[in-house]
C-alpha cells in the first residue's frame, strides 16, 4: 500500500512538473516564435517600399563606391511600380540628388539617377532630364535620352530632336529611339532625315519609328531588315543580334499595311529556319487587314 502511494505521489510530482514547465516555458516560447512571426511578416511587408530611400539616402551621404551603387539599385528596383515613392519630397530629394551628382567624379552616379527617374515613368522628372541632355559626356547624354523616353512626354520632343547632330551615333540612335517611344508627329520630318544617317543601326530605328506612327517612308529600310541576305553583310551583327532587328521590324510592319512588307512576313511565317521568327511573323500577318 505504501508502494502505491509513493507511486501516485511520485506521479503527481511528475505532473504538477509538467504543467509548471508547460506554463513557464512552453507556452511563452510559443508566444515568442508566434510574435517573432509576426514581427518577422510585418518587417518584410513595411520594409519594401523603404527600400528607394535608403538607397537614395546612400547617394546622398554615402562613400564613392556607396553612391554609385545606391544609383544602380534605384535604377533597378524603380522599375517596379509598386517600389516607386510618388509623395513630392522623394521626387525633389531624386532630382536635387540627381543635379548634385553632376559634380561627382563617377559619372555612373548620374547615369544611374538618371535611368532611375526614367524607369518611374513619372513626368515630373522630365525638366532634369532635359536640362542634363547638354552634358559633355555622351553616355551622360544617351542615359537622359533614355529615360526620356521612357517618361514619353511630349516637352521632351524637341530637346530630344536637338541631339539627332550629335557627333556620337549612340546618342543619335538613342535619340531615334526615345522619339519612336514618345510617337509625337513633329517627330516625323526629323526621323526621315535620320534614314540617311551613315550609322546603320540609326537609319533602322529612324525607320522602325516612323512606322510606329503609321509613317511608310521607311519601308525599303524595313523590308531590308526582314531578309537575312542583307542582315548577313553586317558581320558584326550576330545570329541573336539579327533575329532581334528581325523581330522588331516584323513587329511594327502591320502599322503600315504594306502589301511587300505581308508577303516578306509569309515567305518568314513558311521558311525561316528559326521558329520564333516564324511565330512572330505568324501573328503579324493576323494583324493585316
Amino acid at each position: 500500500m505504501d508502494n502505491q502511494n509513493n507511486t501516485e505521489q511520485k506521479l503527481e510530482k511528475k505532473s504538477a512538473l509538467r504543467v509548471v514547465i508547460h506554463s513557464f516555458f512552453v507556452v511563452p516560447f510559443i508566444i515568442a516564435i508566434f510574435a517573432l512571426l509576426i514581427f518577422l511578416v510585418v518587417r518584410i511587408m513595411t520594409a519594401e517600399p523603404n527600400k528607394a530611400r535608403d538607397y537614395l539616402e546612400d547617394v546622398k551621404i554615402g562613400g564613392t563606391t556607396k553612391r554609385w551603387q545606391g544609383a544602380f539599385e534605384l535604377s533597378k528596383i524603380l522599375s517596379n511600380p509598386e517600389m516607386v515613392p510618388s509623395d513630392d519630397r522623394f521626387v525633389s530629394e531624386m532630382i536635387s540628388a540627381f543635379e548634385y551628382s553632376s559634380n561627382d567624379r563617377d559619372i555612373r552616379v548620374m547615369q544611374y539617377l538618371a535611368l532611375a527617374m526614367g524607369a518611374t515613368k513619372d513626368v515630373r522628372y522630365a525638366s532634369a532630364l532635359i536640362k542634363s541632355l547638354g552634358h559633355s559626356e555622351s553616355e551622360m547624354v544617351m542615359a537622359s535620352a533614355h529615360a526620356l523616353g521612357n517618361i514619353g512626354h511630349n516637352s521632351a520632343v524637341n530637346p530630344l530632336m536637338s541631339i539627332l547632330e550629335h557627333g556620337d551615333s549612340k546618342v543619335r540612335l538613342q535619340s531615334v529611339i526615345s522619339l519612336g517611344k514618345i510617337g509625337e508627329g513633329s517627330s516625323i520630318p526629323a526621323l526621315k532625315e535620320m534614314m540617311a544617317d551613315p550609322e546603320a543601326n540609326v537609319r533602322w530605328d529612324a525607320a522602325i519609328a516612323l512606322a510606329k506612327q503609321k509613317d511608310a517612308s521607311g519601308q525599303r529600310i524595313l523590308l531590308d531588315l526582314l531578309d537575312r541576305n542583307y542582315l548577313d553583310s553586317f558581320p558584326n551583327i550576330d545570329e541573336t543580334e539579327q533575329v532581334q532587328a528581325m523581330m522588331v521590324a516584323i513587329n511594327v510592319s502591320p502599322f503600315i499595311q504594306d502589301l511587300d512588307l505581308k508577303r516578306s512576313l509569309e515567305k518568314l511565317r513558311e521558311g525561316d529556319p528559326n521558329l520564333k521568327i516564324r511565330e512572330v511573323a505568324r501573328l503579324a500577318l493576323t494583324q493585316f487587314e
